[in-house]
């Protein structure tokens, strides 16, 4: 239909504008609307309260049915901007009551919604970015797929798979950060997580320690200086070997208590512990292996 709109048949100009917003055909001469209510294959862009422009949720693994079944919109208005009469809004709210209650009678689908809304907690509390929390979104539906939610807290599967994602993404994030905010205790998420990693077969990376020391250097205010002195010393002792199966976030504070010192900005034990999650007998004892490497400048 629109191939034969070449020529306006009026003035025979072929001057045709169509216009995608107005789904119309039109004169660029002489004005005549030659066609209305186009097909376009573009979005259906609305203007959101932010005065951002979208066209419908995006694919995400955060929702259920991961954003793309079809949903009755919460608007009281027909597709031409005009009102809807209060008996048929009645009648769509009821059906809207309904579409959104169908999605939900699975068992399945109700669990994997309350994980997810779980997820997202953490994830606020916590700080992590959309993609961490996508990648916790996938290994949370990969252990429910397999039962492993079954006779378990959800707060405590949701933290484990949200520690997971992280450790998969070298987040620097600790089991006391996540024990804090998920209300669980240490040991039970370290158990679901070491479970978790059975069932889900993800070979993590190692912890990057020099992540921990930018960590800690930067909740407890330390020089740039102090800093890099750290990671020399971490580096040091990561060639020696004596590192293995030593505690990441104990080490970091114990080559920061060293480095304060050889740059004269002395912290105590005690806040370095504190910030690190760690004890001060550690941060003594990570102390006595460095000393140990016997490096000029210790």
């Amino acid at each position: 239909m629109l191939g034969s709109l070449n020529i306006c048949p009026i003035c025979t100009s072929t001057s045709i504008i169509i216009d995608n917003i107005s789904g119309e055909v039109v004169c660029r001469v002489c004005g005549a609307v030659l066609y209305e209510n186009i097909p376009t294959l573009t979005p259906k862009w609305r203007k959101l309260e932010d005065d951002n422009l979208r066209s419908g949720l995006p694919y995400t693994l955060l929702l259920h049915d991961k954003g793309l079944s079809t949903t009755i919109s919460p608007s009281f208005r027909d597709a031409n901007g005009k009102s809807i009469a209060p008996d048929v809004a009645e009648v769509i709210n009821r059906l809207r009551l309904l579409d959104r209650r169908s999605g939900m009678q699975n068992s399945a689908n109700r669990s994997l919604n309350k994980g997810l809304r779980e997820l997202e907690k953490l994830a606020d509390k916590l700080g992590v970015s959309k993609t961490i929390l996508e990648q916790a979104a996938w290994i949370y539906r990969k252990v429910l797929k397999e039962g492993f939610t079954r006779g378990r807290p959800i707060q405590a599967t949701a933290a484990a798979a949200l520690y997971t994602a992280c450790r998969d993404l070298e987040a620097p994030r600790t089991l006391k950060d996540f024990a804090a905010v998920a209300n669980v205790s240490k040991k039970d998420l370290a158990r679901c997580y070491r479970k978790m990693l059975s069932v889900v077969d993800i070979h993590l990376p190692t912890i990057d320690l020099i992540k921990c020391v930018s960590r800690v250097a930067a909740s407890i205010g330390l020089g740039e200086r102090v800093k890099r002195r750290a990671i020399e010393l971490v580096r040091l002792a990561q060639a020696s070997g004596d590192l293995t199966g030593k505690d990441p976030m104990g080490t970091a504070a114990a080559a920061l208590y060293i480095a304060s010192i050889v740059e004269g900005e002395h912290v105590k034990q005690k806040d370095l512990a504190k910030v690190a999650g760690v004890t001060e007998v550690t941060i003594r004892n990570r102390c006595k292996s460095f000393k140990s490497l016997k490096i000029n400048w210790l």
